[in-house]
């Protein structure tokens, strides 16, 4: 006669907590990664914005010599501030 042993494995069960755990993570994660983004697209808003007031300015300057190229000058910075 032969025996045979099959062994078992105990079901293994979540730690208590774990799927809050997880879900409590999972919003921080997101919420931080949404304020990274949020906070970056402000920056570069406001690098353009500050850029194009440069653009603004240097243009006011040569209005008198040519005002063609000027206003060429302004619609760029219009354009750049939009994105």
């Amino acid at each position: 006669m032969t025996t045979v042993t099959v062994n078992v494995p105990v079901a293994v069960v979540a730690p208590r907590g774990a799927v809050f755990a997880a879900s409590l993570y999972s919003t921080i994660a997101s919420g931080l990664w949404l304020w990274r983004q949020t906070r970056q697209a402000r920056r570069e808003a406001a690098g353009r914005a500050a850029e194009a007031a440069d653009l603004r300015a240097y243009a006011g300057q040569i209005m008198n010599q040519d005002r063609r190229y000027a206003a060429d000058l302004f619609a760029a910075a219009d354009r750049h501030e939009m994105g």
